[in-house]
């Protein structure tokens, strides 16, 4: 992490510019959209969501250039984050400008595969209107990432810049993530939630989160098999074999008909094709699962 001062919004640019070429490698592109918090939707950022806590709208180090303070001072703090489709980025560079107390305890959370589960957290420091940058490498595989920013303690918290940004030269080992549901993408049967193995090879050479596997097979004699290119092994999908706390990907994979918390995601909607319905099994049910993922959810 390093720190420089920033006399003015209007270096940010050459700041961040300057802080690609000082970290190694040139910055690749942006990934958050509104990085320096100036699209407000009345008391709220427009995109950028408040998960808990209070943020208004503040000058920085001048009355016409206006950033975000984050207001909070309860033991919960104030946290606002951003999802995101990346999935390309292997180096992140965090690049953040502010007047942070010590006492406001801000951090940076990242949240690989937009699963809930935060897979790396960094202090952003304390700074008086200071340029401060961090960097961390992306794992492998992943799909989407959401950003999260948090004042945990009862400092003064405002923020003028918050960028993140691919870039490539990253040295440092990635996060290791873990509990990844069904249908996510893998590189080892430790990343998977338990009870998942991480096959040796799917379509296409992406290994996803499944059920079962040559060498790990169904129990009962169900069938290992899977509804599509892009979706993960199951035992016996849409015949309704799952027990309550089972992974599923759709009502029909369960006993109880009823699968909570599953994400299907259609890659290709086609032209006038029957949208996806992950319920329907066979290549004649006339929808159009074949272009479609899935991250799992719990039979009830």
């Amino acid at each position: 992490m390093k720190t420089r001062l920033a006399p003015s919004r209007i270096a940010v640019a050459a700041v961040v510019a300057f802080a690609c070429a000082s970290l190694g490698d040139d910055c690749e592109g942006d990934i958050v959209q509104d990085p320096t918090f100036r699209d407000w939707c009345g008391a709220s950022l427009c995109s950028w969501k408040t998960e808990f806590g209070q943020i208004a709208r503040v000058p920085t180090w001048n009355p016409d250039d206006l950033g975000v303070s984050f207001l909070d001072n309860s033991t919960t703090g104030t946290e606002i984050s951003q999802v995101t489709e990346e999935n390309q980025a292997t180096c992140i560079l965090f690049t953040s400008v502010g007047d942070i107390d010590p006492a406001a305890d801000m951090t940076v959370s990242v949240d690989f595969n937009n699963d809930g589960s935060i897979d790396y957290t960094a202090p952003l420091g304390a700074a008086t209107w200071k340029t401060v940058q961090t960097e961390i490498t992306a794992p492998p595989r992943y799909q989407g990432i959401t950003f999260y920013v948090k004042k945990n303690g009862t400092g003064t918290a405002v923020l003028a810049e918050m960028g993140i940004q691919s870039r490539s030269g990253c040295t440092a080992p990635p996060p290791k993530i873990g509990n990844l549901r069904l249908g996510e993408t893998c590189s080892s049967t430790t990343e998977c939630a338990p009870g998942l193995v991480c096959p040796g090879w799917v379509d296409g050479g992406v290994q996803l989160c499944g059920q079962c596997t040559d060498q790990a097979p169904c129990p009962n004699g169900a069938t290992c098999s899977t509804r599509s290119v892009f979706l993960p092994l199951q035992c016996g999908p849409g015949l309704g074999l799952g027990a309550s706390g089972a992974p599923c990907l759709a009502n029909s994979d369960c006993a109880s008909g009823a699968c909570v918390g599953a994400t299907p995601n259609e890659l290709v909607l086609g032209d006038g094709a029957t949208p996806c319905d992950l319920d329907t099994v066979g290549p004649d049910s006339g929808s159009n699962c074949s272009w479609a993922e899935a991250f799992g959810g719990t039979c009830r």
